[in-house]
């Protein structure tokens, strides 16, 4: 059966929830392999088959494959440093799940998207943005001159979208571009994330964008919660933050508020560092992290 002859078996049955997401999947499972589906066995092979193949180049002192390709798209000669997974593992991944929302079984995008750098179109920006030097080392290390980009980025265009970064050590595997159109996507673009971590092998991730601010109110310190999320209430500030955490536990976040002015100009105040506690959004991530550990990944 499809995602979607299950979700009708579901609604005929009378079983579908009033509110809320509904996720369906399908796994391919052998009983030799119980904690492992057999696509995601297969993408691990693969990138052990890439460290080996790459030792063995370096082992002879052959910088680089010149064996001709022509077969899949997504098949080269290359033999990554990073992590070696296929593009086209993540496809056939997202072929097998669907998000509907249960009130009306509508099918529930995840709005994101893995793009390659062009180092010359990343070149050209920064000259027209004037970017400072774009930072190096782990996800973490990077936060502050990330935050100086993107300050620069965001005076400049008055608006900042969401990217994130997987990082393997000093590595930077990915960079994803993140779109919400609900909460509700929000969440499912941030569950599409942490299956790219996986598979991916990261050990970092970073995400910068922007995010609305509010003060707790008397009662929601007492309680210690949030009664009234930032994006509903009337008093909210617009600020830009940059995050990132990392495998081993280790967490920081820039803030930067956002000032609009009568012409429509945009001002980006002094960074502040705060601790980003465990964000709803990180949950994801850091629930991947220990499924991995269980798994030996």
């Amino acid at each position: 059966m499809s995602v979607r002859e299950i979700l009708s078996a579901i609604q005929e049955s009378r079983g579908m929830p009033p509110f809320g997401t509904i996720t369906v999947a399908r796994r391919w499972i052998d009983k030799e392999l119980e904690s492992w589906e057999i696509l995601d066995a297969a993408a691990a092979v693969y990138m052990h088959l890439n460290e080996l193949l790459r030792a063995g180049h370096q082992a002879s002192g052959v910088e680089a494959c010149d064996l001709e390709w022509g077969f899949v798209d997504c098949v080269t000669a290359q033999l990554p440093v990073a992590s070696g997974y296929l593009p086209c593992m993540h496809i056939a991944q997202s072929e097998l799940i669907s998000h509907f929302s249960a009130p009306d079984g509508s099918v529930l995008a995840e709005l994101s998207e893995e793009f390659e750098v062009d180092e010359a179109k990343v070149q050209k920006a920064s000259e027209e943005y004037q970017l400072p030097e774009f930072p190096e080392g782990d996800a973490i290390a990077r936060v502050p001159g990330m935050m100086k980009i993107a300050r620069k980025v965001m005076e400049k265009d008055g608006h900042h979208g969401t990217f994130a970064f997987l990082f393997a050590g000093e590595s930077a595997l990915n960079a994803i571009a993140m779109n919400f159109d609900s909460q509700r996507t929000k969440r499912l673009s941030f569950e599409r994330l942490a299956q790219l971590v996986e598979s991916s092998r990261a050990d970092g991730l970073l995400i910068i964008g922007e995010m609305w601010v509010g003060v707790q109110t008397k009662l929601e310190k007492k309680l210690n919660t949030v009664l009234i999320p930032a994006r509903d209430r009337v008093d909210k500030t617009e600020a830009l933050s940059v995050y990132a955490v990392t495998r081993d536990g280790r967490r920081v976040e820039q803030v930067c508020m956002v000032e609009r002015g009568p012409n429509g100009e945009t001002r980006c105040g002094d960074p502040i560092e705060s601790d980003p506690g465990v964000m709803n959004t990180m949950i994801p991530i850091f629930r991947k992290w220990k499924e991995m550990e269980n798994r030996g990944l």
